[in-house]
């Protein structure tokens, strides 16, 4: 590290993307030339500064590569590759991945007594041909509580939802004595052993397959389904590596759009987050 009094003289040099720093005064003279970006989220960085900012920008428009190469306005000889678009669309996924993850466990469970959570899970994926029922795919859990917008999702390991894997999954996202709303799914038929009121709605009842005698449903959750596979869909991210770590994109996205909160400013508020947790490393 240069000397904090000498940081008021040194010089800066054109070379290198973002610049070097060298000191002139005393011992520093001897010592090689600093990266301006050293110990920060832009170091080695091999591109330039504008084009950081602009696959920056391009992640929180969602733009695919195609997208990403059209509306390229920077006047650069060379252009980005699609690894590189790849490695800076990962950059920023991990940010938003620690930062959604960290503040969701922050702001605790949801529901609680007397409070109602719909639950249901979801087959994320493509029909095997293009035909038929069965879908090759990710299982995700979903849940919801009546009257708020904290959507929780999780993907369920394995690609299994027998009661093993549900109920810690539930029981990690939703407090104690919270009302459970789920279908039939013979799964949840242990959540009443669990410190929940369970209450059920029959899908396959012929005369109301929707609402059960009591007023039981799963309506909201199952209505979330269709904006999270839009979501997907559009990007052909059903069938990625890294499925699990896209849910929590999206997570971070909607709860962007819910606050009203401009994309970008909470991109690099999240970088910012993850910089200093690695500086308290």
């Amino acid at each position: 590290m240069l000397c904090p009094i000498h940081k008021v003289i040194m010089n800066r040099r054109n070379s290198g993307k973002f610049g070097l720093f060298m000191c002139r005064r005393g011992n520093c003279a001897k010592r090689a030339s600093v990266s301006v970006a050293k110990g920060t989220w832009f170091e080695d960085v091999r591109i330039s500064v504008p084009h950081v900012y602009y696959l920056m920008y391009c992640f929180v428009e969602n733009f695919n590569r195609e997208m990403v190469l059209r509306q390229d306005y920077l006047k650069e000889p060379k252009t980005l590759s699609s690894a590189t678009i790849t490695d800076w669309y990962s950059y920023c996924r991990e940010a938003v991945v620690i930062y959604q993850l960290d503040h969701q466990e922050a702001s605790g469970k949801i529901g609680g007594p007397g409070k109602i959570v719909q639950i249901d899970e979801s087959k994320f994926g493509k029909r095997k041909f293009n035909k038929g029922r069965r879908v090759e795919g990710h299982w995700v859990l979903g849940m919801i509580e009546d009257g708020s917008e904290d959507l929780r999702l999780e993907v369920c390991p394995d690609n299994c939802r027998s009661a093993d894997v549900l109920i810690p999954l539930i029981k990690k996202h939703v407090a104690e004595g919270s009302i459970i709303r789920t279908d039939f799914w013979r799964a949840y038929d242990c959540l009443s052993d669990n410190g929940f009121t369970h209450q059920k709605v029959n899908h396959s009842d012929a005369i109301n397959p929707f609402v059960a005698e009591d007023g039981t449903h799963t309506q909201r959750i199952e209505s979330q389904w269709r904006v999270v596979k839009r979501f997907f869909s559009t990007r052909n991210y059903n069938h990625t590596g890294n499925f699990a770590d896209v849910v929590v994109e999206y997570l971070w996205r909607r709860n962007v759009k819910k606050a009203k909160k401009d994309m970008f400013l909470k991109l690099i508020q999240a970088i910012n987050y993850v910089y200093k947790l690695e500086i308290e490393k």
